[in-house]
């Protein structure tokens, strides 16, 4: 057959959707599924079997490319299923895949036959959350990278939570790293003063990354000290680990003694910085954006270390 299978059309009307392949000039080509609102009885349905976004008062429509698919195939052949991971060789892969036929399977999967006869089986909803749309990839991105944030200066309250309920309730600790990623920072009370707590609060979430000063590392004043943290000077603004190729997310201090006198942090939202900055100094905001410096630190610790980055400050 050619690059465009034929529509699969019995299928498809008890369904309300559409299997198209499509082609044009200059485009590869492309599987495109679309699906219809039903009007019954003033109520919006849509079948299960519907693979676009049927909340739009115009319907949905989703493309994917015939490439992409046959890479994402789900197969035993081509997917190791204990690890979910791909098996296919790129070396295997061929762009210029062509379809021999499409159809909708009774239990409103996509099955597609490619030209040599192997069998791809998608789940409907497993190719809805993977649409090509615009606005679709745009959710993604939001959800995964691009998430909420407040920028916030003087006049921010910090958030606060329970230690104790962070550590035995998936909803408070779902909570907290919601409110961490939206706010940049959380202030969790009722910790034991002791030590030992921040690697468990860490480790509700994650793993610890061993740095140079260890997994844990205790931030006091120290003679001879091989960093400023180690004093009682006080430092300048700064973000921790910049001489790191690739520098921590998220960082945890545990306050277990207070000092008598000092000791106060003081914290500042960097994108608030540097929106305030492309604002004011557009020309400071572009070399400061654009111009990668190197940063170094050396010195033994945990053990001996002598390290350099090239990072751009505002990234």
């Amino acid at each position: 057959m050619s690059r465009c299978s034929r529509f699969v059309v019995s299928a498809l009307r008890r369904s309300s959707s559409t299997l198209q392949c499509v082609r044009g000039r200059g485009v590869p080509p492309q599987l495109s599924v679309s699906s219809r609102l039903q009007q019954r009885r003033g109520q919006h349905t849509h079948s299960p079997a519907s693979l676009s976004d049927l909340g739009r008062s115009d319907g949905g429509h989703s493309v994917y490319p015939f490439t992409w698919l046959r890479d994402n195939c789900q197969c035993p052949m081509c997917t190791l299923q204990s690890a979910q991971a791909r098996k296919l060789l790129v070396g295997d892969l061929d762009v210029n895949i062509r379809v021999d036929s499409v159809e909708l399977t009774a239990d409103n999967k996509v099955s597609v036959v490619w030209q040599g006869q192997h069998s791809s089986v998608f789940d409907c909803d497993w190719l809805k959350r993977r649409c090509f749309s615009a606005a679709a990839r745009r959710t993604v991105q939001e959800e995964l990278f691009l998430s909420e944030r407040v920028h916030w200066g003087s006049s921010l309250r910090v958030p606060t939570a329970h230690f104790h309920e962070v550590l035995q309730d998936d909803r408070a600790a779902l909570a907290w790293l919601l409110t961490l990623r939206r706010v940049g920072v959380v202030l969790l009370r009722g910790a034991p003063p002791e030590p030992g707590h921040v690697a468990r609060l860490a480790e509700r979430i994650g793993y610890l990354r061993l740095t140079f000063y260890g997994h844990t590392f205790k931030v006091q004043d120290k003679p001879m000290a091989n960093n400023v943290a180690y004093t009682a000077e006080k430092c300048s603004f700064h973000t921790d680990y910049p001489a790191l190729h690739y520098p921590p997310g998220v960082q945890f201090l545990h306050c277990i003694n207070q000092a008598a006198r000092g000791g106060e942090n003081l914290l500042v939202d960097g994108f608030h910085i540097a929106e305030k900055l492309r604002a004011e100094d557009p020309e400071a905001f572009h070399s400061l954006s654009s111009l990668a410096i190197d940063f170094t630190d050396t010195g033994s610790d945990y053990c001996s270390f002598k390290l350099q980055a090239k990072h751009r400050v505002i990234q």
